[in-house]
C-alpha cells in the first residue's frame, strides 16, 4: 500500500470513529457493511464444501446402485431368455439416462442428475451389446463391437454437445478408441499383412490423445489435458519401446529413433510446461536404460556390474529431470 493510500485509509478511519462517537452510525451498521464485503470469500467457502460433499455422496450412492444392478444381472442372467436380457439391460440404461437428464436440467439437482448419467453411461455398453445379440449380431466379434462402439460414441458425444455434461467427454473418447481398434480388426480380420500392426495402432492412438490433450488445454476443458497426455504418452512411448524388439531380433531403426522420441518428450515438457510430459519421459527413460542393460550388458559384464551402471545412470537421469522441472517448468498443471 502506498503512502497516499495509507493516508486516505487513516482519514476514513478517523471519520468513522467520529461518526460512531457522535451516534450518527451504530456498531451494527458498520458490521453489516463488513459482512457484505470482506467475509464474502469465507462465506462462499462453506457452500462449496457442502456441494463437494454432496457430489461425493451422490457418486458413492450411484456406484452402489450400479453394483446392485450388476449383481442382479449376474444372479438371474442364465435363467432369462435373450429378449428379456435385452429389455432389462437396455431398459435400465435408458431409464437411468432419462432420470439423469431430468434432474440435470434443473440447476439445484444437477449433481444428482450427473450421478444417474454416469450409471447410464456404464450400463449402455451392456444394453446395446445384448440388443445386438438379440437381433443376430454377435456383440463379442469385431463387427458387433464396432457397431456397439459407434452407437455409444454417438450417444455420448451428442449428450456432451447438448447437455454440456463433462462426464460424457471421457466416455466419448473411450468409445471412439474402442471403435478404432474394433473397426480396424474388422477390416483386416485375422490376415494382417502389416508387421507390428497392434503396436502401430497404439502409436497412432497415443499421438491422437496427445493432440487432443493440447486442444483441450486451449479450452475450458483443461481437466482432460493431463489425463490425455499421460494416456497418450503411455501408448505412444510404450508402443515405440515395443517396436524396438529384443536382442537378437532388434529393430535397428527403432533402437536408434527411440532416444530421439524421449528427447522430444523432454523438450515437450518445457515447451508445454507440462509435468505429465516430464514424468512420463523420465519413467520411459528409466525403462529404456534397464531394457538396454538387460539386452547388451548383462551377459558381457554380468548382472551385478550392469545393474550398478544402470542404477547410476538412472540416478543421473532422475537428477536432470528434477533440475529440468525446477528451472524450466514454472507452473503447476
Amino acid at each position: 500500500m502506498s503512502d497516499i493510500d495509507q493516508s486516505e485509509a487513516k482519514q476514513v478511519l478517523s471519520k468513522l470513529s467520529i461518526l460512531l462517537k457522535n451516534g450518527f452510525l451504530s456498531k451494527e451498521q458498520v458490521l453489516g457493511v463488513l459482512e457484505e464485503t470482506v467475509p464474502q470469500s469465507s462465506k462462499d467457502h462453506s457452500p462449496r464444501t457442502k456441494i463437494n460433499l454432496q457430489k461425493i455422496l451422490y457418486y458413492i450412492g450411484g456406484f452402489i446402485v450400479l453394483l446392485g444392478i450388476t449383481i442382479y444381472f449376474y444372479q438371474f442372467w442364465d435363467s432369462m431368455d435373450q429378449v428379456s436380457k435385452a429389455i432389462l439391460t437396455l431398459g435400465s440404461s435408458v431409464s437411468s439416462y432419462a432420470l439423469g437428464y431430468y434432474f440435470f436440467s434443473f440447476s439445484k439437482s444437477r449433481d444428482f442428475g450427473h450421478a444417474f448419467l454416469v450409471i447410464s453411461a456404464a450400463l449402455f455398453p451392456l444394453g446395446i451389446g445384448t440388443t445386438l445379440d438379440t437381433i443376430g449380431i454377435s456383440a463379442t466379434r469385431s463387427g458387433g463391437v464396432s457397431v456397439n462402439s459407434a452407437v455409444l460414441f454417438m450417444i455420448f458425444f451428442v449428450s456432451y454437445s447438448v447437455l454440456k455434461a463433462a462426464i460424457f467427454l471421457p466416455f466419448s473418447i473411450i468409445a471412439a478408441s474402442t471403435l478404432f481398434f474394433s473397426f480396424t480388426n474388422f477390416l483386416f480380420g485375422g490376415s494382417v499383412l502389416i508387421p507390428h500392426f497392434y503396436e502401430y495402432r497404439f502409436l497412432i492412438l497415443g499421438a491422437t490423445y496427445i493432440l487432443f490433450g493440447y486442444y483441450f488445454f486451449q479450452t475450458n476443458r483443461r481437466f482432460m489435458t493431463n489425463l490425455l497426455y499421460v494416456s497418450g504418452l503411455l501408448m505412444f512411448l510404450g508402443a515405440g519401446m515395443s517396436l524396438q524388439g529384443f536382442f537378437p531380433r532388434s529393430d535397428i531403426f527403432w533402437q536408434l529413433f527411440y532416444p530421439f522420441l524421449l528427447v522430444l518428450t523432454f523438450w515437450g515438457s518445457i515447451k508445454l510446461q507440462s509435468k505429465a510430459f516430464l514424468i512420463m519421459a523420465t519413467i520411459f527413460t528409466f525403462g529404456e536404460i534397464l531394457k538396454l542393460t538387460a539386452e547388451y550388458f548383462s551377459n558381457s559384464i554380468g548382472w551385478p556390474v550392469s545393474l550398478i551402471f544402470a542404477g547410476l545412470i538412472i540416478m543421473g537421469v532422475g537428477y536432470l529431470s528434477f533440475e529440468l522441472n525446477k528451472r524450466f517448468i514454472k507452473k503447476l498443471d
